[in-house]
Parts: structure tokens; sequence; C-alpha cells
């Protein structure tokens, strides 16, 4: 057998690339939970009040076409189509199987995909295993992304646009307008990920592009997805669009049809998140984070949002950085190739409503310290 693991290994940790499984410690800067929404008391008490009930089952007990679809889940998807004004809603169990199951079910043979560059792997990958040509652009280049679509309009039957709406390595945000006004002109579909946005920007934390759907048209040239498991707080995957992509996703999708369907829980607890990040404490809960986010900014430059890469190049260099301030005790992690370009390794410094402004500036002093001994 030629299969040999651990020479992969050995490979992994010659280059800095080697990854273990760590238990969270110290002070949070990594994490997705922008809001603190994942220990949040109402989460709690739903959860609580959900189990309660002796008729409340704990599994789905199948696939949603085969009695695992719960009436939280259809609550839930009705809710959501209210929320971010859509027609109809799917819900995946994760992020990453939704952007899966777009790209591996939209986009057909004939069909261009054209993807900015720095979209997460989630796409790549239903890229790989879609039937479409699939072609990048460089990151955030609408004079790049026209000239692509000038080049295929015509002679692809469909032509798909991908992007994200908040980069989740380099914190930036995407042209909305921009890419929105485009597909109308070329008569493209845009797949937008909101994940990083989703309950921190945007009208009441609808994402970003909520603001171009409202005022444009719609859905019609758009289909957005929502993930739950970061400012949220819970897990899971919203995706929005009118009736007709729902309805063909739930004919169509291999990944929807033969996958389990998330417990019910999960529903109700994803619902109870949206309806807390519509609400005052939500709104409370973001102006904290924009407050920190804008400090941070002053000490550490960026884009001014909750994420921020420190950009310190070499693997092994960001690895040792990392494992020095988690001693400190800062819980912040190395970013590496493949999750980023080779030679742009980094630590993700991941910002929250929990943290104070002398967390970052203890922090900030602490980094620098080791900065200047390397």
């Amino acid at each position: 057998m030629s299969f040999d693991p651990e020479k992969t290994i050995e490979q992994l940790k010659s280059l800095g690339r080697y990854r273990r499984l760590t238990l969270p410690c110290g002070l949070d800067l990594s994490s997705n939970d922008y809001l603190g929404m994942a220990d949040h008391p109402a989460l709690r008490e739903a959860a609580l009040s959900y189990f309660g009930n002796e008729e409340s089952s704990v599994g789905s007990g199948g696939s949603r076409l085969l009695r695992g679809h719960a009436q939280a889940h259809q609550d839930l998807e009705d809710y959501a189509a209210q929320v971010f004004g859509c027609e109809r809603t799917l819900f995946f169990p994760t992020g990453f199987q939704a952007n899966y199951a777009l790209l591996t079910t939209l986009p057909q043979r004939g069909d261009v995909v054209l993807y900015d560059n720095l979209v997460h792997a989630s796409m790549r990958d239903g890229l790989v295993a879609c039937r479409a040509k699939s072609f990048k652009f460089p990151h955030n280049d609408m004079n790049a992304l026209e000239d692509l679509l000038k080049r295929y309009r015509g002679k692809a039957q469909n032509i798909w646009v991908c992007a994200e709406s908040v980069y989740s390595m380099e914190g930036d945000q995407a042209p909305l307008l921009e890419l929105y006004k485009c597909a109308e002109r070329y008569d493209a579909m845009l797949i937008i990920d909101e994940a990083h946005a989703t309950g921190v920007l945007g009208e009441d934390g609808r994402g970003l592009v909520y603001d171009a759907i409202c005022k444009n048209k719609g859905y019609e040239h758009i289909v957005t997805l929502y993930t739950c498991g970061k400012a949220m707080g819970v897990a899971g995957a919203i995706i929005c669009s009118n009736s007709g992509i729902i309805d063909y996703m739930v004919n169509t999708s291999r990944p929807f049809i033969f996958s389990t369907a998330p417990m019910p829980v999960q529903a109700v607890l994803v619902q109870k998140s949206l309806e807390i990040i519509l609400s005052t404490d939500g709104a409370a809960r973001r102006e904290k984070l924009h407050k920190i986010c804008r400090y941070t900014q002053q000490l550490l430059g960026g884009h001014g949002g909750h994420i921020v890469p420190i950009i310190l190049g070499e693997d092994s260099v960001s690895v040792d950085v990392a494992e020095q301030l988690q001693n400190k005790g800062y819980d912040i992690r190395a970013i590496r190739p493949p999750a980023v370009p080779a030679g742009t390794a980094r630590l993700r410094l991941s910002l929250s409503a929990k943290l104070k402004r002398e967390n970052i500036r203890e922090f900030v002093n602490a980094f620098e310290d080791i900065r200047k001994a390397l």
C-alpha cells in the first residue's frame, strides 16, 4: 500500500503547516462568535423549553424529504423569508454544506461560474464538483470581472458570479452594489455568502447585500447564504432566493436530498437567535462590537471590521507567535496555507462584543513585545 499518512504529516510539520485540535483556553480572540451569542441565556432557555416538551424529538430521524422535515424547520424558513425579504428559504446543517449544495446544484454543463479569488473553500470545493466551467478573477477587481462577463456573455448558457460580502481572512468587504448592478447588466446570477456579515452588518444585522436587494429587483439576480454558526451563535445556514430556485434545490440538490435533516432544536435556536439579533439587545451588541472594531483599527490599522489580519508571512513564524500569545492568555490561532495564499501566513484577530478596550490594548502590547524579539 503506497498511502503513507505519516510521511505527509512529517512534511506538514517541516513546512510549519501541521495542525492539531486545541481546546479553547484564555481570552477568545479567534472564534466567530462576534456578538457573544453562543452563551446567550435566551438561547439556553429556548433549548430547555423545547426539550421540556415530551413530544419534542431529539433527532430528526431522516432527511427532510423522508419524515425529517419538522415544524421547527418550517417555522424557521418562513420566519427567515420575512427577515431577509425573499420568497422562500432553505435551512442546511452547516454553511459548508449549503455552499457546496449551491455550487453543485445550480450551475449546469454549458454554464460559466466567475468567482472572486478569495472565496471560501466550501465554494471552491463545490466548483470542483460542479458541471460548469469556472474562472477566478482577482480579489474585488470589478474591471477584471466585467471583462470576463463580456467574454462569456452569449457564449455561456448562464453566468454565475460568486463572492463573499465580508472575506473571512482579509476582513474587507465586497463592492456589493457594483456586483449587483453588474449582474443585472449582463443578466448573470449572483451567489453571495453573507457568513461574516450576518447579524453584524446591514440593516438590523440582515447582512450587507440586503440594502441592494431592497433598492433593486429583489432576488431576481441573486441567491444569498446566511451562516448561523458565527455571529448568530448556533449552527447551520439559510439559503434565500425566489421560490423557483428553492424548489429546484429541494428537488435536485444531492447534499440536501441525501443528508439527515438538522436536529429540530437547531432550527428553534436559529429562529430565536434571529429574533434577538433584530431586537434592541442585538442592536446594543452590534454597537459594542463596532466600538471595539474602531478602537482596534486605531491600534492595528486594517479595514475597521471585526476580522483583523495580522500578516507575518512565514508559516513557522505565525505558529510561533500564536503559541507565545496563547501562553500569555490570548486564544489566537495561526492561519496558514491553504486557508490563505502562500507567503501570507497570519494571525487572525477575531473581535467580539464581549471584549473590552483594555483587552485589546493589552493584547497589542503583548504582540508588539513578541514581534520586537523576533
